[in-house]
């Protein structure tokens, strides 16, 4: 009896009761759990003092400039300088829009601080998704693609127009972050930038080297 109701038993975990049974690969990997207190950590990662490097490259030309980006709150102000003669151009962003000031005084004002930088410098970055993607975090939008490493760090990301690789990290004020990160712009994203912002060629990349990070963000100096 003992034996017959073993074979019964073995025959229905062999049925269709056994399928129902989640298989053990849909489990969340450790990976998958490490990515979650990631995401969950650098999420609240909404205030810094940056420094660092930006390079931009398209078909015709390239060109290179510092980068200092101080955030508060929903507050940005970010520097770039070295560039454009040798000048510096200054933007404001907050929830209201974005302002820029180019190295001959001149003023631009637009809805996002994508298109204010375009307008100003001639420069395509995508400073709305910045934030996130420096962060190693994917912007609140859809994903066409990601990777993630077995720590649990975001290797690359496809995602609202670029294709988003980290090659290195590093920590800053205790917090493992990208350190080298590179965004190279999908074909349609080239192809909207020529046609509403003036840029020529079918290439677009965007390197970013970030040299010193801290969660200090001066909100006084931002707003002069």
């Amino acid at each position: 009896m003992i034996r017959a109701g073993c074979a019964l038993l073995a025959a229905i975990l062999l049925s269709g009761g056994c399928a129902r049974i989640p298989p053990a690969a849909l489990a969340p990997s450790a990976a998958d759990a490490l990515w979650a207190a990631r995401q969950e950590q650098l999420n609240n990662l909404r205030q810094w003092n940056l420094r660092g490097r930006v390079a931009i490259r398209t078909s015709e030309s390239g060109a290179s400039a510092h980068l200092r980006w101080e955030r508060k709150d929903q507050q940005s102000r970010i520097d770039l300088f070295g560039a454009f003669g040798g000048g510096k151009a200054r933007l404001w962003v907050d929830e209201n829009g974005a302002r820029l000031r180019d190295h001959q005084g001149q003023e631009f004002e637009a809805d996002s601080a994508t298109q204010v930088l375009a307008d100003g410098t001639g420069w395509h970055i995508p400073l709305d998704q910045l934030g996130y993607w420096i962060r190693g975090l994917p912007a609140p939008s859809e994903v066409r693609a990601i990777e993630t490493d077995a720590r649990g760090a975001l290797i690359s990301l496809s995602q609202l127009g670029w294709d988003i690789t980290y090659s290195e990290y590093a920590v800053f004020d205790e917090k493992e972050l990208p350190r080298k990160i590179r965004m190279m712009a999908w074909p349609d994203t080239v192809k909207n930038f020529s046609t509403h912002a003036g840029l020529i060629g079918d290439t677009l990349i965007v390197k970013i080297l970030i040299e010193h990070w801290s969660e200090r963000a001066t909100a006084k100096e931002m707003e002069q």
